[in-house]
């Protein structure tokens, strides 16, 4: 894992992948269907995907540099107009003059959501020598983005003693497809949720995890209410549970979960307290519309301690308790 340490260089994590423009309506009393009006009891209209990850890092004092493709259309100068508020550093900002739309319309039901998306103009990632300029920590990749450029630019990466974290995010075809082996040989940390590993594997759950464990060092899986497990090669498997809250839109929460991630291998922290920050900060973001109940850093070192003293107490033996 990482340790932590001071840096003379501008960011701790260059984040890289597309932002969206989230339309989000929840409490829907019935999945949409052809020929009828479904209402929502909630509605908000907030960038997402990249975007949520930035802002969460930004909110726990990580440097965080995102580089993204925006455009002239209104909903890339809606984003940048947030981040700007919000006060995230958008000097990657790759700013072209046409439409770079990435737009989604989110209905959100109980335990899950699901996404109607318009996506315009092509994604890049940063070039290996802007890596080699920035030497950030860690080099956080959420997408797909420029595929058959990945499996390189992590090697590169790597070569520089950048720490490189990947999560495939929607993907739809099976690990013998493509380069997707490639490219997870070549990062240190895959994450991606229940969905996914069964899409990539044909295996669920812990079998999935096994499955992948195969290519990439670390792989964590993301399975929501039920908290998350990660395999670190050579160690075995660890399983953390997630607090029960009111879920009020999944929107962003595995973004938020990565940030909480990233995070924790920053602090130098253990797997089991490095789990357990990204599960808190993926449990704070289902209880508002698109992550925007994230935890500051302040907060989460309120409740990741929190956790510490309660394991520290159920780990006592009963001639301790007095």
């Amino acid at each position: 894992m990482l340790a932590r340490q001071e840096r003379a260089f501008p960011y701790d994590v260059v984040l890289a992948g597309e932002y969206y423009f989230d339309l989000i309506f929840s409490g829907l009393g019935e999945m949409p269907r052809l020929g009828a009006d479904v209402w929502s009891e909630g509605f908000d209209a907030i960038p997402g995907a990249n975007f949520t990850t930035a802002r969460a890092l930004s909110l726990l004092n990580t440097r965080t540099g995102w580089w993204c493709e925006t455009g002239s259309d209104l909903f890339s100068s809606l984003m940048i107009g947030a981040a700007e508020k919000e006060g995230m550093d958008t000097s990657l900002f790759q700013r072209r003059d046409e439409n770079r739309i990435r737009v989604s319309a989110a209905f959100s039901m109980a335990g899950d959501r699901g996404f109607i998306s318009r996506f315009d103009g092509d994604e890049t990632l940063p070039a290996p020598e802007m890596l080699e300029r920035l030497r950030p920590r860690v080099l956080l990749i959420q997408g797909l983005t420029c595929r058959r450029e990945l499996a390189a630019l992590f090697a590169f990466a790597r070569a520089q003693g950048i720490y490189c974290c990947f999560d495939c995010q929607h993907v739809d075809e099976a690990l013998d497809e493509a380069n997707l082996v490639d490219i997870l040989t070549s990062t240190d940390c895959f994450l991606l949720n229940d969905t996914e590993a069964a899409r990539l594997t044909g295996r669920t759950g812990f079998e999935a995890l096994d499955v992948l464990g195969r290519f990439a060092p670390l792989v964590v899986l993301k399975r929501g209410a039920q908290g998350a497990a990660l395999l670190h090669r050579g160690e075995g498997v660890l399983e953390r549970p997630a607090p029960v809250v009111e879920v009020i839109d999944t929107t962003g929460a595995g973004d938020s979960f990565n940030a909480g991630f990233v995070y924790g291998l920053l602090q130098g922290w253990t797997l089991e307290k490095i789990l357990d920050a990204a599960i808190h900060c993926g449990s704070a973001a289902v209880t508002d519309h698109g992550g925007k109940a994230l935890p500051d850093e302040a907060d989460l070192l309120r409740r990741v301690q929190g956790d510490e003293r309660q394991h520290d107490i159920l780990n006592r033996k009963p001639g301790d308790m007095q």
